[in-house]
């Protein structure tokens, strides 16, 4: 975690669901794991809404089998499953310019992360959206 984030009043560490092995909804528990730092492109975003859907669900299960050759053989490559997410921008990455810390923010991330405390959008093949305060 950097200084920056430090600074900000963000811990080093959140709480998350984490699944680190396939099953049924109770291997799924609640953690304390390290805070993510943004990358450059992308931001930090304090998680206020999430969901738990169908691809949560596939992947948690490992079903269909063949799940595996796309999330992990053995177990989930990512712990922090879900990843459609809404909250705030908190951080943002080196090169970030479309958006700032306060920016209410919702979006998609690929590589899943949303179902903890903070999440860092913009992952390959993930999309945030700022929302207009004016709307």
């Amino acid at each position: 975690m950097t200084e920056e984030l430090r600074a900000a009043g963000i811990r080093s560490h959140m709480r998350a669901a984490v699944c680190d092995r396939y099953g049924p909804p109770e291997v799924v528990r609640i953690a304390e794991v390290d805070t993510p730092t943004p990358r450059a492109g992308e931001v930090l975003v304090r998680v206020h809404a999430t969901t738990v859907n169908r691809t949560d669900s596939g992947v948690r299960s490992a079903r269909p089998l063949i799940a595996r050759l796309f999330y992990g053989l053995a177990r989930p490559r990512s712990a922090i499953l879900g990843n459609e997410f809404a909250g705030r921008v908190e951080a943002v990455g080196e090169g970030v310019t479309s958006f700032a810390t306060g920016d209410r923010v919702f979006g998609f991330n690929a590589g899943f992360g949303a179902h903890g405390e903070f999440d860092t959008g913009q992952k390959v093949g993930g999309v945030v959206i700022r929302v207009d305060p004016s709307n």
